[in-house]
């Protein structure tokens, strides 16, 4: 298993892996890590892989954001792409993990 911080980015395949070893256990909107002893809270997320060329994307590659963040901020999500205005991105689908009771 990765390095365990108090707040982290799990992507989708991660947490669908560790759910298949039987490593982990969902229940609403958390996960139990059992050999590590740890719960976190899920948030809805992506992370910014690539952008299509573009003259005016933001600076949002290698960064996280909430899939209710994007919205705010005027995104669309689309799948595994993100688009604000004219600048496409693609994204890896995921989770924004918040260690319980840090």
């Amino acid at each position: 298993m990765a390095t365990l911080h108090p707040r982290m980015f799990i992507p989708q395949r991660t947490l669908e892996a560790w759910l298949d070893s039987g490593s982990a256990d969902v229940d609403h909107e958390v996960v139990l890590l059992k050999n590590a002893g740890r719960a976190y809270d899920l948030v809805p997320a992506v992370r910014f892989l690539k952008v299509v060329p573009t003259t005016s994307a933001p600076e949002l590659l290698g960064k996280v954001l909430s899939e209710a963040r994007i919205l705010e901020l005027g995104g669309e999500i689309m799948g595994t792409s993100v688009l604000f205005g004219e600048a496409a991105f693609e994204v890896e689908a995921g989770y924004i993990g918040q260690l319980r009771g840090a």
